[in-house]
Parts: structure tokens; sequence; C-alpha cells
């Protein structure tokens, strides 16, 4: 008889410059599994590394809050949790087929190549993102702190799922947009 022990232990280290320019910082999560099979064990531990990107906001964390809920609505992800106190909107699986926000899906994720280009452009990928606002060092400004990860299934092949990483573009976009929104906002409340 086989037993299968799952353990899952997130080890959320900070590793890595985190620049005033906006650098990544590195997550890393553990899977633990142990397979046992008779009287031997068997160890299928993996590591995996995320990355969460930052990017400045020109504007205090209050205004870039209050942008950010439009900002998911704009690129058509439903926010699923919303934090105020901790000024988080997240989405931990939300499902996208070939395109995101009017841009192609492989613009953002890297599921893999196959021989008709791009694996993200034709599968089903279920994606979680989370994004925060933080205060920056500096006063009027802050920060936007986004992390993007998922898995892809090729439904006309097989159910196996393939992991989806981050481009790092969309966590740009969402910045982008973050930013227009509060330029355009503070131009049209100029006199």
């Amino acid at each position: 008889m086989k037993h299968v022990r799952l353990a899952s232990a997130c080890l959320c280290t900070l590793a890595a410059c985190a620049s005033s320019s906006g650098g990544p910082t590195v997550t890393s999560t553990q899977q633990s599994q142990t397979f046992t099979s008779g009287a031997s064990q068997y160890d299928l531990s993996s590591r995996e590394t995320k990355d969460v990107l930052e990017q400045m906001i020109l504007a205090p964390l209050d205004t870039a809050w209050r942008a950010l809920p439009g900002v998911f609505l704009e690129l058509d992800i439903e926010p699923g949790t919303v934090d105020q106190k901790a000024h988080v909107i997240s989405n931990t699986s939300f499902v996208v087929r070939r395109s995101l926000g009017g841009a192609p899906l492989s613009r953002y994720v890297n599921c893999g190549t196959s021989i008709g280009g791009a694996m993200a452009d034709h599968m089903k990928v279920t994606l979680s993102l989370e994004v925060q606002v933080v205060a920056a060092d500096s006063i009027g400004v802050s920060k936007l702190r986004s992390q993007l990860d998922g898995w892809g299934v090729d439904e006309a092949v097989s159910s196996t799922r393939v992991h989806c990483g981050s481009t790092g573009q969309l966590e740009l976009r969402i910045a982008r947009m973050v930013n227009d929104d509060i330029s355009h906002r503070t131009k049209k409340a100029a006199p």
C-alpha cells in the first residue's frame, strides 16, 4: 500500500536586493512530499522561487490604493480578496484563455513553447495575482509589490499541469496604469 504525505512549508525568505529602482525580491517556497512504498521512504521535495516586483508610484499610498481596483477591473481581473488594512488586492485563482487585458497571455506568463508557438496562448491558464501598495521612504511616493504565478493545461492534449512563470510585464503594466490613472485625475482636478 502506498501512502503519500504532503506537508507544505512556506519559507518566505526575502533575498535579492530590492533597490529603489524597483528590482525584484525573490521569495522561496518549499513543497515537501514523502512517498512511502513498503519499508522505503522517498523524499520528493521541491523548491520554487517567485519574483515579487516592486515599482515606484508617484503618489502617496492612499492615492495609489484608490487607483488599484479600477486597474484590476480594466484588465478584466475580478478582485477576489481586498484587504483595506494591508492595502492588498488579490485573486489567487482566475482562469484565462489566450489573452489578458487585450494582450496575448504569453506577454505576461511563460508556460513553455511548442511547434505552434508560445503555449500560454493555447492553454487554459489559472493565474494567481497579488498586488500590495506600501509606503516608500520618500514623502509623496509609494510602491506596488506585485506577484504573478500560474499553471496551464493544454486540454486538447492532456490534463497535465505546466508551471507558468511571470515575465514581469503584467506587473509593470499594472504600475504604469496606476501612475497613468493618478496623473489623469491630477490633471482633471487642476484648475
